[in-house]
């Protein structure tokens, strides 16, 4: 794992309705993992949502 001189991270704080936040927590009990992996996983999963492929206007 690299180094935290090598890297860099910025912290996040997030307001959740509580029933939002019952979800997280529980999907994160069921599967054994941290909030902020789950958060970090489903940030990555933009990257492809936001791919210069998909902002191109539909064809018609």
């Amino acid at each position: 794992m690299a180094t935290t001189e090598q890297r860099k991270v910025e912290h996040l704080n997030v307001r959740l309705p509580l029933s939002e936040m019952a979800i997280l927590r529980n999907y994160c009990k069921a599967n054994q993992r941290s909030q902020s992996d789950v958060i970090r996983e489903f940030i990555r999963s933009l990257s492809a949502a936001v791919s210069p492929s998909n902002n191109l206007p539909p064809s018609s």
